[in-house]
């Protein structure tokens, strides 16, 4: 609770009115004398915009990215679910040991493939992605206004809402995992 009261910019007062809880409560919630309600909790995350799960210590990832520290947990997250499969390409290499340039920029792409069999959920990201997209340059070229898109994106939240679980490796003894590096490398022509 002091840290999302901190990343809130608010005091203990302030806080507590933001919310709508009495200050002492927020005072025994913040030093582990009380804990709040399942209602209080909901309420909490939806006013301060993060998951349940991130509130109740169950998940690193707070729903609003506020620093870079989101952005790393969220990619690493996302890394491991089951149902979600992306490809990293790093272009930072340029021909003829060029410079880079204004036309030639070292990128990172992440490429979701939308037919993925192993990964459930590539096309429904595929089909958000694109839409985020659309939707994004209706509202850069005034097309449609903050709070359509607002509604939109709200549309996308309450569509998708099947949950994503982790990816489950196996524990490998040294020998294992050597004898499968040198698999991999062999299926992928890299040995």
């Amino acid at each position: 609770m002091k840290y999302l009261r901190s990343i809130n910019k608010k005091t203990q007062k302030e806080f507590a009115e933001f919310l709508g809880i009495p200050q002492p409560s927020m005072s025994a919630y913040e030093n582990g004398k009380n804990n709040p309600t399942i209602d209080v909790l909901i309420d909490i995350a939806n006013k301060c915009k993060v998951s349940l799960d991130w509130l109740t210590g169950r998940s690193d990832y707070t729903l609003g990215l506020s620093s870079m520290r989101d952005f790393v947990l969220f990619m690493y997250e996302l890394a491991m679910k089951k149902e979600i499969g992306f490809e990293i390409i790093v272009e930072d290499k340029f021909p003829n040991h060029d410079i880079e340039t204004d036309e030639n920029k070292w990128n990172i792409k992440l490429v979701f493939y939308g037919n993925d069999k192993e990964n459930a959920f590539n096309a429904d990201v595929c089909n958000i992605l694109k839409e985020l997209s659309d939707n994004l340059f209706d509202l850069k070229s005034y097309s449609i206004t903050k709070e359509q898109f607002d509604s939109m994106k709200n549309k996308s939240v309450e569509y998708y809402s099947l949950p994503l679980t982790q990816k489950e490796f196996e524990e490998l003894s040294r020998d294992e995992i050597l004898k499968k590096r040198i698999e991999y490398l062999k299926e992928n022509n890299l040995l």
